[in-house]
């Protein structure tokens, strides 16, 4: 998730303050806005994903996926280029194109939480819980603190049979109620997946 922080407003003041004063110089072209005659500029990377994500919201999936593509030769530094792919990837159905995704990602950003607790979100949507254990241990083990991590761990526990361990997670993240609701829906799933890692 991209973090947006709000300017400070007096920052915003004393902009506007400094632009009506230096009203009377005059500008570059080459500093004018594209709206004004400029240049056009490329465009950035977060503007990239947000038309990627109102594309796909649309049902524009196409035309999401050509945005993607650019995003990711365009930007391969930016860390929205492998999770809004893959969000947008698994939204489609396309779990394992979500998981390469987020390889190239991982290659790019080696042991990044982030990316390791989405692609282990995406084996577990895919039935494999040894593959979703190892990822989401590895990004609890960057941060033991994230809600998330704690939370995800604790299913894949719990879906391994591990019951206590997954008590104690869960328990620092949600009421006594909800970790006995969880482990009920757990112990429903586990047939799921031991039939799907069970040899064919």
């Amino acid at each position: 998730m991209i973090r947006r922080e709000s300017r400070p407003m007096w920052t915003v003041t004393l902009l506007l303050g400094a632009l009506l004063s230096a009203g009377c110089t005059s500008t570059p072209d080459k500093d004018l806005d594209w709206f004004d005659g400029g240049d056009m500029k490329p465009a950035s990377a977060e503007t990239l994903q947000l038309t990627a994500r109102v594309l796909a919201s649309k049902g524009e999936t196409a035309r999401a996926e050509f945005v993607l593509d650019r995003l990711q030769r365009d930007y391969p530094d930016f860390l929205g280029t492998y999770t809004e792919a893959a969000e947008i990837l698994l939204s489609n159905g396309r779990v394992k194109n979500a998981i390469s995704r987020l390889d190239r990602g991982l290659q790019q950003f080696p042991g990044n939480g982030v990316l390791l607790n989405n692609r282990g979100m995406c084996h577990l949507l895919d039935g494999r819980l040894a593959e979703a254990t190892g990822d989401f241990e590895a990004a609890y083990a960057c941060d033991p603190a994230d809600a998330d991590y704690v939370a995800n761990l604790a299913l894949v526990r719990a879906l391994a049979g591990n019951e206590s361990e997954a008590a104690l997670l869960w328990g620092r993240v949600v009421s006594g109620s909800d970790v006995d609701r969880n482990l009920e829906i757990a112990r429903k799933s586990r047939p799921k997946f031991a039939n799907a890692s069970a040899p064919k």
